[in-house]
């Protein structure tokens, strides 16, 4: 039972992250308006919301690469996987929510997490699953995990709202970890929240990959066959 449950939950996560940005973008969209109310400045959060979402045509681009004649290489952007938002003491709600979004729109598996305001996770999850984002691909985590978040399996990233001490706490903690790495996203400007209006931010939750075809092999090159034709 449990190895199905782990297979099912998978599968979940697998379809939001095959889903384009776009298709993600409409299901964030549906939250924005009511997740806005949960920051106190319901009209700045909007804003900042729907800059993020606007770039979801970007994260979608696929570029056509040179390569050796006979092949196509296609670059393009996929989920980092399993990420862990936290909120700091000193952390707004809109800083929080604003990684949230981030991260979902780039089609990661997101655990949400912010001990200071666990009531405001809460609403905002639930606000996710009622446009039909399931909790497999978002879930809050509860006060007794936090030192243990860390340690969870496969966690791609950690994307941190807080001030500069915050993030270095949990920069040195994620450092004790087995394993590669864990890559941290930071956002410390409580006030312009400027991490998150550079164009590279979102480009933080994603990695790259290269989709490389042997044309030839599937039936050749069409440009070369052209030239034969003349």
């Amino acid at each position: 039972m449990a190895n199905e449950f782990k297979k099912n939950h998978a599968q979940v996560c697998e379809a939001w992250r095959l889903l384009s940005a776009v298709e993600r973008a409409t299901y964030l969209q549906a939250a924005v308006a009511k997740l806005a109310l949960l920051t106190g400045d319901a009209n700045k959060a909007k804003r900042l919301f729907t800059h993020l979402l606007n770039a979801a045509p970007m994260l979608d681009d696929v570029q056509r690469m040179t390569g050796a004649t006979g092949e196509s290489n296609d670059l393009y952007v996929i989920a980092r996987g399993k990420t862990m938002v936290i909120g700091g003491e000193s952390a707004r709600a809109m800083a929080v929510l604003g990684q949230l979004v981030a991260a979902l729109l780039t089609g990661n598996e997101v655990i949400l997490h912010c001990p200071s305001q666990s009531e405001m996770c809460i609403e905002a999850a639930k606000i996710m699953h009622d446009t039909g984002i399931s909790d497999d691909v978002l879930s809050v985590a509860n006060d007794s995990q936090t030192i243990t978040l860390p340690y969870i399996d496969r966690l791609a990233q950690v994307a941190v709202a807080g001030n500069q001490s915050e993030v270095q706490a949990i920069s040195q903690e994620l450092a004790k970890t087995d394993g590669i790495l864990t890559q941290v996203i930071a956002v410390t400007d409580m006030e312009g929240m400027s991490e998150m209006l550079t164009p590279d931010y979102l480009y933080r939750f994603v990695t790259e990959r290269v989709r490389t075809i042997n044309t030839t092999a599937i039936g050749g090159n069409a440009s070369l066959l052209e030239l034969g034709t003349e």
